[in-house]
């Protein structure tokens, strides 16, 4: 009869432990649903917004936020807060909560200011040759408020451990924080755009801006020969070219434009500051729009500048996608055709540099009045735009200050070696490959580049690398039949038909360079001192058909433990401008 009670007792607990667990099943089976639904919710808007449809918005993130609210609401609970103090499940909680914590912050505020955006954006495109300088500023607060909630969403996302939680929830909450990352850095960009923009575009005053032209066929650091300088004037957000001129017209000085460092007379040599055309051997773009604005106002003196614009040839394919074709003395121009006319067809059609001149200066000219005309719409042109800027194909320097530092750590600020804040993360390292052509002609039009870096192993606070880039020639077998004026006709010691390239490697900060080889066999390192960098230097000369493979090993400076950011020259094809090596000591 003693027995009973004890019986009884222990099937209480048991009934109530069976309680406590179907409980929990049933909030975590609730909040899982709630959450996918989210996510479906989420696709489905993604997919409206893809097609520009706006107003058909309202429904599915509508229902993002129900489903989102519900799921933050339990996770947020008394009862799911238990489970994040337990042991073995306590990180995954953690995790649910965060994530819908983030999901239903985010549809409640970041979107509707993201929507009010999407609403606007086609007042951003130009139209009539004219961008509304209004409508600009009617989009900074929105855009500053979803900045904010997406930095906020990231933040809370970043500070949880995804290492130790279950397979599919590490999966999808790895798939939301990069996705969270990915917008607040769109946003971002889009916000600090808003920001500068009223001023880039003459609000406040007149401005004129230097619009560089990079030929990727002769391959420079920052993308190509800078082949066409035309000058763009703005007023109240009038858009106007008023003239183009040839970057070989400016011939070389007998002594730099500029004071050259001592780092940059060994590493870049005198033509850096002396020849237009070799300005952007560096791959520090700021400093390459100070060599071209000095010689320009040497040579132009009646027409001082703002500030440079640049893009390449590849760019300048991305903005004519949707537009009617081009006709430029008989030639069409598309976006399929304009980079195989403009850097190789033309040097076959005219044999004349300077008719080759005119017809770029021509296209040019064309293409630009199309794009500010408005004939492409703002879905098309924009995102387009914003992937040119994504692969350094666009670049921007401005001599105001409060631009140039907003502007400063963007992609469309490219490169900047000597500046303090040329990195937004401090403890992160920064690499740079940068290519420049030493045939003296056009052949970097069959030259393909692809760059590979791995984080090797993290000793204390410092990273090594591998860092390998592979160059092939696509030239064709009888390309020594080229014309001169892209084979280079052996002027510089390089044999027709072939490619030459300079490759160099620049370390992270207070980094070191090692061991180099070339196609598996020791290579001298031709190593050089830049600032608190290293750089080393290869010259790869290339005959139709072949490959080179050079690989480095490198060390980050102490103190540099976070993700690398890698910065490798835009060519005609292939990866570019900024991308992020996972760290070796996360």
């Amino acid at each position: 009869m003693l027995l009973r009670p004890w019986r009884l007792i222990v099937g209480v607990l048991v009934l109530l432990v069976l309680l406590v667990v179907a409980w929990y099943v049933y909030l975590a089976i609730t909040i899982a649903t709630d959450l996918n639904a989210a996510v479906d919710d989420a696709d489905r808007a993604r997919s409206v917004a893809s097609q520009g449809d706006v107003d058909a918005l309202d429904a599915p993130l509508a229902d993002l936020a129900e489903h989102s609210t519900a799921a933050a609401d339990r996770a947020n609970g008394v009862s799911w807060g238990v489970l994040t103090h337990l042991p073995f499940v306590g990180d995954d909680a953690r995790g649910v909560r965060a994530a819908a914590t983030v999901a239903s912050d985010l549809s409640a505020g970041g979107l509707d200011d993201l929507l009010t955006v999407a609403d606007q954006i086609d007042a951003l495109a130009p139209r009539d040759g004219r961008i509304d300088v209004a409508a600009v500023e009617a989009l900074q607060e929105p855009l500053a408020n979803a900045d904010t909630q997406l930095q906020d969403a990231l933040a809370t996302l970043e500070a949880e451990d995804s290492s130790g939680y279950l397979g599919r929830l590490k999966v999808q909450f790895d798939s939301l924080t990069s996705q969270v990352r990915t917008a607040s850095e769109a946003v971002g960009s889009a916000t600090t755009a808003a920001q500068v923009l009223p001023t880039m575009l003459g609000a406040d005053g007149p401005r004129t801006y230097l619009l560089i032209s990079q030929n990727n066929a002769e391959v420079r650091a920052t993308g190509g020969l800078p082949g066409q300088v035309s000058v763009l004037k703005v007023r109240n957000g009038r858009i106007e070219l008023t003239r183009t001129v040839a970057g070989n017209s400016f011939g070389r000085r007998d002594s730099p434009v500029l004071p050259l460092t001592d780092a940059e007379q060994s590493v870049l040599g005198t033509l850096f500051g002396t020849f237009f055309l070799d300005a952007n051997f560096t791959p520090d773009f700021q400093r390459a729009s100070e060599m071209w604005t000095a010689r320009w106002e040497e040579t132009y003196p009646q027409t001082p500048v703002d500030g440079v614009l640049s893009l390449d040839t590849v760019a300048l394919s991305y903005l004519m996608e949707g537009m009617e074709p081009v006709e430029v003395d008989g030639v069409e121009l598309t976006s399929d055709t304009v980079v195989d006319e403009l850097l190789s067809n033309a040097y076959a059609r005219y044999e004349n540099p300077a008719d080759q001149d005119r017809f770029f200066a021509q296209a040019a000219a064309a293409i630009f009045s199309r794009v500010t005309s408005g004939a492409v719409s703002p879905q098309t042109l924009l995102p387009n735009l914003v992937e040119a800027a994504d692969e350094g194909r666009v670049l921007i320097s401005s001599a105001d200050p409060e631009v140039s530092d907003l502007l400063a750590g963007t992609d469309v600020a490219g490169v900047s070696l000597d500046a303090e804040d040329e990195n937004p993360v401090p403890d992160a390292p920064t690499m740079y490959v940068a290519l420049n052509d030493s045939t003296g002609a056009k052949m970097s039009y069959y030259l393909r580049a692809d760059t590979q870096v791995s984080a090797a192993y993290c000793t204390g606070s410092q990273q090594a690398y591998t860092v390998t880039v592979s160059l092939t020639s696509t030239a064709p077998r009888d390309a020594a039949d080229l014309p001169s004026y892209v084979t280079g006709g052996g002027v510089y010691g390089v044999e027709e038909g072939n490619t030459s390239t300079r490759v160099q490697l620049y370390s992270p900060r207070g980094g070191a360079i090692g061991d180099v080889e070339i196609d598996g066999q020791t290579a001298d390192g031709d190593l050089r001192q830049y600032g608190d960098r290293v750089v080393s230097e290869q010259p790869i000369e290339l005959a139709p058909g072949d490959t080179a493979r050079i690989t480095w090993r490198v060390v980050s400076g102490e103190d540099q433990p976070g993700d690398t950011r890698l910065w490798v020259t835009p060519t005609i094809d292939g990866p570019a401008g900024f991308e992020t090596v996972g760290s070796a000591c996360g």
